[in-house]
């Protein structure tokens, strides 16, 4: 065979193996599409799967209805974040008035006795 039929046969394989590779192209591309606009799902499937929860109903009768469990569920509140933002809310476990004083040895020390000269 010579250097120039070689060299056909060479793209003839070449454009069938080009050929074939169109379709899966085409679909990857359709499905890259797809699994972006699902993802933007995520957070308020999320949302309304907590929200259902929250009426009451329970994993089980989500299940059953055809509902599944996010992937991402959203992060509950803090209840401390809200305690500390609101006028006249309680000492937090780490404000000086809810945390102890303690002596030398770690314990914590009699009350007053911080104030009291040693």
């Amino acid at each position: 065979m010579s250097a120039h039929e070689m060299k056909q046969r060479m793209e003839e394989i070449l454009a069938a193996r080009k050929e074939a590779i169109g379709p899966l192209l085409e679909v990857q591309g359709q499905r890259a599409d797809l699994l972006k606009q699902l993802a933007l799902l995520d957070k308020p499937y999320g949302e309304a799967y907590a929200t259902a929860e929250a009426g009451g109903w329970s994993l089980d009768e989500l299940a059953a209805l055809g509902a599944e469990e996010p992937t991402k569920r959203p992060k509950p509140r803090s209840r401390a974040r809200r305690a500390s933002t609101a006028k006249g809310a309680e000492p937090t476990a780490s404000s000086p008035a809810a945390v102890p004083a303690q002596d030398s040895t770690g314990s914590a020390a009699p009350l007053g006795a911080d104030a009291q000269s040693g």
